[in-house]
């Protein structure tokens, strides 16, 4: 339980800590009290960096090319994308002479985790979020990048996109999650 004047974070990222906190261990999402689901959907992914004004941002969760085994929860106050590990498309970049060693060490870690039933996930809190530019495509595929400002005034750069072809509806109730407002100010 988190303490009365503590705030959530706006994205919460990672693996094994969200296990029954985020995520049960057959992988579907743990409701929190007062939260309903609006829409789940399979073979979403999710790239998520801040912030989007800087020449090289920091990935906080970095989507994988091709089909995703994923999840994507759409809650009245939360999107939640959570996804089983997948060790060589997250080890491959990292296959070069130099990044041998480290490639290896991680795909010892990944192979742990996902071992133990370990998934990813990217937590989103769309209401703390004000929209600067968005742009989505439905026609080959739904996909959504969005540039973001925070109310903890941190810089947010989202794309979600579904793997496997078409899916407007999930896309328009995830646009819709997020606050549109003409004036921002930083």
């Amino acid at each position: 339980m988190e303490p009365k004047n503590s705030v959530a974070p706006l994205v919460r990222v990672g693996d094994s800590d969200g296990l029954q906190t985020v995520y049960s261990e057959w992988g579907s999402l743990i409701v929190r009290s007062g939260e309903e689901i609006l829409r789940t959907a399979e073979g979403w992914d999710a790239n998520v960096s801040s912030p989007w004004r800087r020449l090289l941002p920091k990935n906080l969760f970095e989507g994988l090319s091709g089909k995703a085994s994923s999840k994507l929860y759409v809650t009245t106050h939360r999107i939640v994308l959570v996804r089983d590990i997948d060790v060589w498309r997250q080890v491959k970049g990292e296959l070069t002479p130099l990044g041998l060693p480290a490639a290896a060490t991680k795909e010892i870690q990944l192979k742990k985790l996902k071992a133990a039933g370990i998934r990813q996930y990217c937590e989103l809190r769309p209401q703390g979020m004000i929209v600067v530019k968005a742009r989505s495509i439905n026609k080959r595929s739904s996909w959504l990048d969005l540039r973001l400002i925070g109310t903890d005034r941190r810089q947010y750069a989202i794309t979600l996109w579904k793997t496997d072809g078409l899916d407007p509806e999930t896309l328009a109730l995830i646009e819709s999650r997020f606050s549109h407002e003409s004036t921002v100010q930083t």
